[in-house]
């Protein structure tokens, strides 16, 4: 290799200015004891030669722009000593300057449509490249929630620990959820106008007077939400203290956790229990496992939805949003989100109570204590006080009007089981009532009616409730409405 050739290498690996310094050294112009312009000199404060590279840096733009500046020039100089002789002849400088313009006009016409074609080029494969990820993947779910969808970081170890099916990319999710990739773009995404509702709502009674809002889910995504349950959810441990929507836990074991005719009972209820579990909270649940934020929020979009009421706009029937995004009461996932969500909340619950002799249970938004002692020295407004500093920690709120406190001359119940006598029972007024349904079926039987299959199926299922409460105390009605029912069946 000849020595210009050895040059252009050491140039294109160096960088110019390390070369220049490298000869400078080798030829003695710069001493190699010295360190080089853009090194720190000795004596040189920090901050000193923090200024200097940057009036170096400065110096080194300069220069470019003046060596630019000198190339031009010189292709100037270039075309004029051409014209020069195209025009030597003559003295008609107008006609030079003219044809000089006309020049420098037509080369810049040109370079700024190789840029436009350039930008077009460049903005032509930007959109086929951004069509292209589109279609592979989802990049977007909806205003307000698609900030996570670039975090991809799955915690392989963490979900195997937990059990839970290692889902990396939003094709394994559709593969796990046993739905079709389309059906998961399309279900994961949220509109704040839609025309297709894929939840059926409706109003029921509560016991307690008011009404509950119901947002059951269609087919379709009943079906995902309930692998997401039986697949992942399920597998997650709740507190001992939670008795609602749990295997072998009912309102009757949370019942039977506290002692019959406690001196004290406190029961408490939740404010918008369902409501207050944002999608962000979901979303933070499923993370929490170990998946990413990507797989996470799209958990949190099928197992969340908002609030919407009809409008009809050009005669048709619009559904417009009128909340964020929330936990549907409704859905076969939601009660478990919950039980794992109020985890913390519980064991913090726990954790005061046990050191003030307190038993506590926990059945959705209901929450019992019971405590057995003299209550002379139990600071009842101090316990409360700070029952409810967990509960507004926990992002959550206690709903004031519904808190009863109940001694032992009061009814004591918990979450509608009476814990008054030394056995638990129902209402004597719910027994009543299912006595005199009992006796009007029998009269309508014996008249020769035929009994309504409603009716039938309310007295089935109250003497079975009756069975599971207490079968030895309600034997008597139990036996009377199971003869009723092999009569009419």
């Amino acid at each position: 290799m000849d020595t210009k050739a050895e040059y252009r290498e050491l140039v294109k690996n160096m960088g110019k200015k390390e070369f220049t310094f490298l000869k400078m050294q080798e030829y003695g112009f710069w001493p190699s004891n010295l360190p080089t312009p853009y090194e720190r000199q000795q004596n040189e404060t920090e901050e000193d030669f923090e200024n200097r590279k940057k009036l170096l840096d400065e110096f080194q733009k300069l220069s470019e722009k003046i060596s630019e500046a000198c190339q031009e020039k010189a292709e100037i100089e270039k075309k004029l000593s051409h014209l020069n002789k195209e025009y030597q002849d003559t003295w008609d400088y107008e006609k030079i300057r003219s044809a000089v313009a006309q020049e420098i006009m037509k080369e810049s016409i040109a370079r700024r449509a190789e840029k436009k074609a350039e930008r077009e080029r460049q903005k032509q494969l930007k959109s086929e490249a951004w069509k292209k990820r589109k279609a592979e993947n989802i990049l977007f779910i909806g205003k307000g929630y698609s900030s996570l969808l670039g975090k991809k970081e799955t915690n392989v170890q963490k979900l195997t620990e937990n059990q839970m099916p290692v889902i990396e990319t939003d094709r394994e999710l559709a593969k796990f959820l046993q739905i079709e990739y389309s059906a998961l773009r399309y279900l994961a995404y949220h509109r704040d106008v839609i025309t297709f509702d894929n939840y059926y709502r409706f109003d029921i009674p509560k016991k307690s007077g008011g009404t509950r809002h119901i947002a059951a889910p269609k087919t379709q995504l009943k079906a995902a939400q309930r692998q997401i349950l039986d697949g992942i959810l399920q597998k997650a441990a709740i507190s001992d203290f939670s008795h609602g929507f749990a295997k072998s836990r009912s309102i009757l074991t949370s019942a039977k956790a506290h002692s019959t005719s406690p001196d004290l009972l406190i029961n408490i209820d939740l404010e918008n229990f369902f409501p207050t579990i944002t999608f962000e909270r979901v979303r933070g649940l499923y993370q929490s496992f170990g998946y990413s934020g990507y797989i996470a929020s799209l958990l949190a979009m099928l197992c969340t939805y908002c609030e919407r009421m009809p409008l009809e706009i050009k005669g048709e029937v619009k559904y417009i949003k009128t909340s964020d995004r929330i936990l549907p009461q409704g859905s076969p996932a939601s009660p478990m989100i919950t039980n794992i969500i109020c985890r913390n909340m519980d064991k913090r619950i726990h954790g005061l109570c046990q050191k003030l002799g307190v038993t506590y249970t926990r059945y959705a938004d209901d929450m019992s204590f019971s405590y057995v002692g003299s209550i002379d020295n139990f600071a009842i407004g101090s316990f409360l006080s700070s029952i409810n500093k967990i509960i507004e920690a926990e992002g959550f709120h206690m709903k004031e009007e519904k808190t009863h406190i109940l001694r032992k001359n009061n009814r004591q119940y918990i979450t509608g089981i009476v814990i008054n006598n030394e056995e638990i029972g129902v209402p004597k007024k719910w027994v009543k009532i299912l006595k005199a349904s009992i006796h009007n079926a029998q009269k309508l039987r014996d008249s020769g009616g035929s009994v309504p299959n409603k009716t039938i199926h309310e007295i089935s299922g109250k003497i079975a409730w009756l069975k599971s409460v207490n079968a030895k105390r309600y034997q008597k009605t139990i036996s009377q409405g199971t003869e009723f029912l092999k009569s009419v069946t």
